[in-house]
């Protein structure tokens, strides 16, 4: 189960939030323009921010790590919630309608 939270100004940068978590194990981690800001060790049980030294370093209010362990927990109990209403329906498993051939070869249009 995963949720990804995105939010812009005016395209000048993106914002992202990505909270996801499975039986064993779970991720949070916010960045910005693609740079990983901070994120949730929660082997280690702290929050991690692994911005380069020549930046002005940005720094998570305290709490950021507990409301990340607080998360997980919902999160796993809506994966919980969510498997359990699936696990009776059965899977459909519908054949090709022809057969598909691939070729061993990279195959150009118009090329012998």
């Amino acid at each position: 189960l995963s949720c990804v939270l995105s939010v812009s100004a005016d395209g000048l940068h993106e914002d992202f939030r990505i909270t996801g978590c499975s039986d064993s194990d779970g991720e949070v981690m916010y960045s910005l323009d693609g740079e990983e800001k901070w994120y949730a060790d929660f082997t280690n049980k702290k929050g991690v921010e692994p911005q380069p030294s020549f930046i002005d370093h940005m720094s998570y209010v305290e709490g950021t790590y507990e409301q990340a362990e607080g998360d997980q927990q919902i999160c796993k109990q809506n994966l919980k919630v969510g498997l359990e209403a699936i696990k009776d329906i059965p899977l459909e498993f519908d054949p090709p309608s022809s057969p598909i051939v691939y070729s061993r070869d990279n195959v150009e249009l118009g090329e012998n």
